[in-house]
């Protein structure tokens, strides 16, 4: 027996062992490729999202994330808390990609900057207006107070707006006090120190738990108000439009996922929001399934009068169009795939 072979033999050996080792290499390489838990994955990128606080009303984005449906899309969001007043700077200067907050962004591009709105996410006014349980109506808050969070401030409009239907004036007949944060205002309200309140979710969930009177709510009196969507700078649509219909893809595709799938969307905010109670969460959630945007979409009309707002606020003269504010083409054509079945 030979233990020990020639040159020749073992270069002949060696060359089959390596034809072995790669037939087999290629096999498990084209098994591996037709496993569809092996499919080969998009590469993955991350976009900056500036929001304002981390809110129920951004309750979407939260499923989307968890249920996998933006990085199917090739995307990992990353939210990042910011003042309202750093997030525009942010955005203009690429540090973030996009950003919740819609009438900062409405009035920058009124005033010349260059950023757009790209979609809508809630339709509806946030805005209740809650009282004892002993005020039935608007009409008997004559006399009383309202607390508001600062004058000049959208609670302070809403407040103003609320009264306006039953004859009531601010100043006139009712008190308003500015109190701050939804928070203090609740407490206000169950303390007794004022007999009604503007409040927003889950405060107003809290409130009916409590045996507060819900007098009015703004989204019913005002109509369509659009209080958040998603927006970005004019560099960003010029420079990756393919990234921006994706994310627009995948953030519709969470918004429908989310109402058809609303347990299953709850126990994410549950996670989420630890500090909230079950009920108060999934009362909140009602709340803004009920506000939110079917797609992503909202008239054109709707922009353009916030537009001419806050035109008329800046003492902007010349006319401000739709187009120098908003963008809703790739949305659009995001909808439309979806609808496809793209």
């Amino acid at each position: 027996m030979e233990f020990f072979a020639s040159g020749d033999k073992v270069a002949t050996i060696a060359a089959m062992i390596a034809r072995v080792v790669l037939l087999i290499l290629f096999i498990f390489a084209a098994f591996a490729v037709t496993q569809p838990g092996n499919a080969a994955q998009p590469a993955v990128e991350t976009i900056r999202i500036g929001i304002p606080g981390k809110l129920v009303d951004f309750a979407p984005f939260f499923v989307g994330i968890k249920s996998g449906i933006y990085r199917s899309e090739g995307l990992e969001p990353q939210f990042i808390v910011m003042r309202s007043g750093i997030i525009i700077p942010a955005l203009l200067s690429g540090e973030l990609d996009y950003t919740t907050i819609y009438g900062s962004t409405i009035r920058s591009a009124v005033s010349g900057l260059p950023l757009k709105i790209i979609a809508t996410l809630i339709t509806k006014q946030s805005f209740f207006l809650y009282a004892h349980p002993d005020i039935k109506r608007v009409q008997d808050l004559k006399g009383k107070r309202i607390a508001i969070s600062g004058f000049a401030s959208s609670t302070d409009k809403a407040a103003r707006e609320a009264l306006k239907p039953a004859g009531l004036e601010a100043l006139r007949d009712v008190t308003l006090m500015a109190m701050g944060d939804t928070s203090v205002r609740f407490q206000a309200l169950l303390s007794g120190a004022i007999e009604a309140a503007i409040l927003t979710p889950p405060y107003t969930v809290m409130a009916e738990q409590k045996g507060m009177r819900n007098l009015v709510w703004l989204g019913d009196l005002l109509g369509d108000t659009p209080s958040n969507g998603l927006s970005t700078s004019a560099k960003k649509l010029k420079e990756r439009p393919d990234q921006v219909q994706r994310f627009l893809r995948a953030s519709v595709r969470s918004m429908i996922y989310t109402r058809e799938h609303k347990q299953e969307a709850l126990l994410v905010l549950m996670k989420e929001f630890p500090g909230l109670e079950r009920n108060t969460l999934a009362g909140t959630l009602d709340f803004y399934l009920k506000a939110m945007s079917l797609d992503g979409r909202i008239g054109d009309a709707v922009v353009q009068d916030l537009i001419n707002e806050q035109r008329e606020l800046l003492g902007v003269k010349t006319e401000v169009a739709l187009s120098q504010v908003a963008d809703f083409g790739p949305l659009n054509r995001a909808v439309k795939e979806l609808a496809a079945g793209k």
